[in-house]
């Protein structure tokens, strides 16, 4: 009895000493597996850089041969928490996995880019642009056609992120029944907001703001939700000079009709190829958003 204790004791005790160990973060790309050519790795090491000039985010490649039994969504997420990708409090890092010899793929979304990389839009990364290439010995193509598309989405550019074949494509059908049925469902609030005198439109016209980036964000790139945005800050307080308001209700009273005042707030809630130094992670934050695959 002692023996066997003693045996599941040590195992105990073992068992986190044996996940495999996070790499440190030597640059923007670092192929640990060998998978890239210096040449297409200096590629994609100046498409990040650039990337991260232009928009703050940080993208960064970490390519292993194996996982070594470790399950793969777990070490990601730790790798992505211990490297920090990302700027602090915008959380707008990636992290793009590729375990070789387990033949495993995973796209680790930050907080802050869920909306411009769903983990729909992660999964069409793996599945359309690198398995096929993958499947074929083409790790550099299917790395970089990755890479782009991710750089293309975080930049909101529309056909950033592949369609399969048969869907409907970002401006077909399907985001028009969404962009009708998202003004259907404001157009109420947006009466009242007009209508309302003095100050008390101020709590729902701050309750609506992130509605009117996240929406056409989600369906139509971050470029249409900052111009959306921007036309709802700008374009209610100028409509409001010129919208009938509503006579103020006396003290006490109760408003006619079946329409009940107030909302409900939700919360936000060997051999390859290392970069060079002078790159290291801000302090963004992980969930576990993103999309896994293989090959």
């Amino acid at each position: 009895m002692r023996r066997a204790a003693l045996i599941t004791l040590i195992l105990l005790i073992a068992l986190p000493v044996s996940a495999l160990e996070v790499p440190p973060l030597s640059g923007r790309v670092n192929d640990l597996a060998g998978l890239l050519s210096p040449e297409a790795a200096a590629r994609i090491e100046a498409e990040l850089a650039a990337l991260e000039k232009e928009k703050g985010a940080q993208v960064a490649l970490l390519a292993i041969p194996a996982l070594e039994g470790e399950p793969l969504e777990d070490f990601s997420l730790r790798v992505a928490e211990q490297w920090k990708l990302g700027r602090k409090g915008m959380d707008d890092g990636v992290l793009l996995l590729v375990a070789k010899n387990d033949r495993k793929i995973r796209i680790e979304v930050g907080y802050g880019l869920e909306g411009a990389i769903t983990d729909v839009a992660a999964r069409r990364i793996i599945d359309h642009l690198m398995v096929p290439r993958f499947r074929k010995s083409d790790f550099e193509g299917g790395i970089e056609a990755a890479v782009k598309s991710i750089a293309g989405a975080i930049r909101g550019e529309k056909g950033a992120i592949p369609t399969p074949p048969g869907e409907a494509s970002p401006g077909g059908l399907e985001t028009l029944f969404f962009l009708g049925f998202f003004a259907m469902v404001m157009t109420p609030f947006v009466r009242q907001l007009l209508a309302t005198p003095g100050r008390e439109w101020l709590p729902l016209y701050l309750f609506l703001t992130p509605f009117f980036y996240v929406f056409p964000m989600a369906l139509l790139g971050g470029a249409a939700g900052l111009v959306a945005v921007a036309l709802w800050l700008v374009g209610i307080p100028i409509l409001r000079q010129f919208w009938p308001k509503d006579k103020p209700r006396p003290p006490g009273s109760k408003r006619r009709g079946g329409r009940g005042g107030g909302f409900i707030g939700g919360g936000y809630g060997g051999g390859g190829y290392s970069g060079g130094g002078g790159f290291s992670g801000g302090g963004g934050g992980f969930g576990g958003g993103g999309a896994s695959g293989g090959w």
